[in-house]
């Protein structure tokens, strides 16, 4: 690391999350979020951070974004700011500014979380980090976010994918008939019409669909908040498809990865409803993989429920290759 200080941040449509990188748990500190609205560009937004810690000069700069990077650069879609590594190495004097993935971060926060980070679902499994591994992570939140990370001799290596647009399988009798519904309305169906924000939204409009019952046109949270409670059978149905269908895609991803050390989950919609995801039909649709699963039950799976693993990973990064 260089002797000056690594600013870090994970960067969405409504916030900048901002910290300082360190070598020691919990791995980042002097954590500040600003409102991305609340400035015109994202080094008015960084100066500002600068200033209220007393910071003159930095070493590096590593941003996880939640955007499409090109040419290393990032132009969000629900906010006005661009962020463009050679504008943010000039206008600070570094060598070094990385613009990562949001999931890309993720990823690379796996190699740092302990057991207090997460909290297994199904079988107990070590997170065994000094000896080579693969791992997975997907979360679902506005998309299906899905990635990878491999140790081996030490050095990580990152899977940035676009698994989340990958096709839809069903592997039941009921999710043959929603499919047949998402695809009259979407033509081609992807993991992601399920498995998002407005995923859970598709399976319970096609539920309503299927049984003959009107569309009250329930938002995400309206359903979740609805089966949490217990208070409406088809919306209890629609979490537990949702979840299933999580463990299939975890599943295939296990195979795809060969990611046999362990899946983690991340993800807002996860994180908040724990208790629904430790009771679901998670773990069964993870499992049925026909001629594999023998292997796939060894599999240990995990939900991160460290409060901002991008702001994590973004430290490793820093601390491991500015």
């Amino acid at each position: 690391m260089t002797n000056h200080p690594l600013l870090i941040a994970d960067i969405g449509g409504t916030n900048a999350r901002f910290a300082l990188a360190t070598e020691q748990a919990p791995f980042f500190d002097q954590a500040q979020t600003l409102q991305c609205i609340d400035y015109a560009t994202v080094e008015d937004a960084i100066d500002t951070y600068l200033q209220s810690h007393g910071l003159e000069q930095l070493g590096g700069i590593c941003f996880a974004v939640a955007g499409p990077i090109q040419f290393e650069s990032v132009s969000f879609t629900n906010s006005h700011w661009t962020i463009k590594s050679s504008e943010l190495r000039s206008r600070y004097s570094i060598e070094r500014a990385q613009l990562l993935n949001d999931f890309e971060a993720i990823a690379y926060s796996l190699a740092q979380l302990s057991r207090e980070d997460v909290v297994p679902i199904g079988p107990e499994g070590s997170i065994d980090t000094d000896q080579d591994f693969s791992f997975g992570v997907l979360g679902p939140g506005s998309g299906l976010g899905v990635a990878g990370l491999i140790q081996r001799e030490g050095h990580l290596y990152p899977l940035p994918t676009e698994c989340g647009h990958v096709g839809f399988a069903p592997d039941n009798e009921q999710q043959d008939q929603i499919m047949q519904v998402l695809r009259t309305k979407f033509g081609r169906v992807s993991n992601e019409r399920l498995l998002s924000g407005p995923g859970l939204v598709n399976i319970h409009e096609a539920l309503c669909e299927i049984n003959h019952v009107a569309n009250p046109g329930l938002a995400p949270a309206d359903i979740a908040v609805a089966a949490r409670e217990k208070t409406d059978p088809l919306c209890m149905e629609t979490m537990e498809i949702f979840f299933q269908v999580m463990g299939q895609v975890a599943g295939d991803t296990a195979l795809a990865m060969g990611a046999y050390q362990g899946i983690f989950i991340g993800g807002g919609i996860t994180q908040r409803y724990p208790n629904q995801l430790a009771n679901s039909r998670f773990r069964a649709g993870f499992e049925n993989k026909g001629r594999h699963r023998d292997l796939v039950e060894k599999i240990p799976t995990w939900l991160i429920t460290h409060i901002n693993p991008g702001l994590l990973g973004a430290s490793v990064y820093a601390r491991n290759y500015l």
